[in-house]
């Protein structure tokens, strides 16, 4: 990964949810790109500070208590025909919490994928700044996070071949190889079979994904091979492999 800049990231309000928190409901959600974006602002963890002071010693004792996702203060250029910002603008005159997604423009390779954040937080505020006439009339909405906040990290595309589906079909008792090689993630890949199983009598290179081996039952073998590579980057593909008598 490089530092990046925060040029075209972008921001997504979705519909009204006060309990939403799984990624799954998260990534099902139908997003409004709120438009016209000049500061996304800052947000992250960040701990309260409690502390107490030993008589033994003098000293000041300092723990950590509640965590604090933190508030966004978002700047747009207003613009009153945007279904996003007429979202962000009607969820300050409520008081349900809404889902967001930050997306970032740092995908590692042309076909990767950037890095993602999503929270819910009710939009405490929707204040335009019109000023002199030489002003860009502004709005800051105010997301103040409630909970956690999911990240997806960049990652690169990486592609299995052969692709998923059944392999070239083996003999019992006949010497059998075919390689699944991952291609596009950062660093080296290694193998694992990651549900089902491979056919009695043949093995998975963790290294260099050959399968290889003689196999000694017939049947139909359904398994999935995983590829991870240790700079970044995963996938998986599902397989079969039928051996005949």
């Amino acid at each position: 990964m490089t530092v990046h800049t925060n040029a075209k990231s972008r921001l997504f309000i979705g519909a009204a949810n006060n309990t939403i928190s799984e990624l799954s409901e998260f990534e099902a959600e139908d997003w409004l790109e709120i438009k016209e974006i000049e500061d996304i602002g800052e947000f992250g963890v960040e701990g309260s500070e409690q502390t107490f002071l030993s008589l033994a010693d003098g000293y000041v004792r300092k723990l950590k208590g509640s965590l604090n996702s933190g508030t966004l203060e978002v700047i747009a250029g207003r613009d009153p025909s945007d279904p996003g910002q007429n979202r962000a603008r009607a969820a300050a005159g409520d008081w349900f919490k809404y889902p967001f997604k930050v997306e970032l423009n740092d995908k590692p390779t042309p076909t990767g994928t950037n890095t993602v954040y999503y929270f819910r937080a009710p939009v405490m505020s929707a204040k335009s700044n019109y000023g002199n006439a030489d002003n860009i009339v502004k709005t800051t909405f105010a997301l103040s996070i409630d909970g956690a906040i999911l990240e997806l990290p960049a990652a690169p595309a990486v592609t299995m071949s052969p692709a998923a589906g059944a392999l070239t079909a083996g003999e019992e008792d006949v010497s059998y190889t075919v390689t699944i090689a991952a291609t596009g993630g950062a660093g080296n890949p290694s193998y694992a079979i990651t549900a089902g199983a491979l056919p009695a009598g043949l093995s998975l290179n963790a290294t260099t994904g050959e399968i290889s081996g003689t196999p000694t039952a017939t049947g139909s073998f359904s398994f999935t091979v995983t590829a991870t590579f240790d700079g970044a980057g995963t996938a998986s593909a599902a397989y079969t492999l039928n051996v005949a008598a």
